[in-house]
């Protein structure tokens, strides 16, 4: 269970599914690791996973070796490939679900915290002439604001639908013709290797299968010194946003988010909450590569 939980968080039925096991003999065993402080449970309801707890200092070490010997537990190779099954299962789940509601996205974002209050002071930490990554473009909507200033933009996009609201909203909207619309993941962006100026994420990762991976495409995609914004929403327990927006994680702890960014190579550079209380601004600077400068 450790090392499959190395990868990041899951639930029990995700576990369950991995590792061939009935879901009382994981709950079991989850208890175990919970009651040696190995894991840390987060949510609630049927909304649960579990993650380890990386900041014990102990259990920190402890996790360190298991990792190191990972490849070498029984049954190595059959876990990793029912683990990469399982975050395939999540990435088409998210497809689909954003497939089928594109046309009412931008009708159904009540629950979400307003933008309005903070969007605006985000986008100026990016300069007007960069070349700008929009990462879960979504329909459009920091696209277009982003090519309004002047700056030029890839917005990327897992589903298809959402590309075509977006394209439909930035030709009725903008004339910039340094703006263009990608069918991709964020764990695989359709763009090359130090090839922007930054990368933004609004309300991303939440939605992503595999949340850590984003970052590690960010700093594939971006030039040193280039500046990653991610603005996400807070642990939380509305039931009704996983039901009408499709999430896939009740929102985010800062420090794990900050922790993943650091990890691909990103300098913290900002990190507050929103006037709401809702979500967390966190931006970081991309260090120069060893041996690429």
């Amino acid at each position: 269970m450790v090392r499959i939980l190395l990868r990041g968080p899951l639930n029990v039925s995700e576990i369950s599914d991995v590792l061939r096991l009935s879901q009382s003999n994981v709950s079991h065993n989850l208890k175990n690791l919970l009651d040696a402080g190995i894991v840390i449970r987060k949510g609630r309801g049927s909304w649960v996973y579990y993650r380890l707890n990386r900041h014990d200092p102990v259990i920190r070490i402890l996790i360190e070796s298991i990792a190191a010997g990972a490849s070498s537990i029984e049954n190595h190779d059959a876990d990793m490939s029912e683990l990469t099954r399982c975050y395939a299962s999540r990435r088409m789940e998210s497809k689909q679900f954003f497939d089928r509601i594109a046309t009412e996205w931008d009708h159904v974002s009540d629950l979400m915290p307003d933008p309005e209050s903070y969007i605006s002071d985000v986008l100026e930490m990016f300069p007007v002439d960069a070349l700008i990554l929009d990462a879960g473009c979504g329909s459009g909507e920091l696209v277009l604001r982003l090519a309004r200033r002047g700056t030029s933009v890839i917005g990327v996009d897992q589903s298809q639908e959402m590309i075509s609201e977006a394209g439909k909203k930035l030709f009725a909207k903008c004339h910039n013709k340094n703006v263009e619309l990608r069918l991709g993941t964020a764990e695989h962006f359709p763009v090359a290797d130090s090839s922007v100026d930054g990368v933004i994420a609004h309300m991303l990762l939440h939605h992503l299968g595999e949340p850590p991976a984003f970052f590690t495409e960010a700093a594939r995609v971006c030039l040193p010194g280039a500046l990653c914004a991610v603005i996400e929403l807070l642990p939380h327990d509305n039931a009704d946003l996983k039901r009408t927006h499709g999430d896939l994680w009740p929102g985010l702890d800062l420090d794990e988010v900050r922790d993943w960014m650091m990890n691909a190579g990103f300098k913290i550079e900002n990190k507050y909450i929103t006037d709401d209380g809702r979500a967390f601004i966190l931006s970081g600077i991309l260090e120069e590569r060893n041996g690429n400068g």
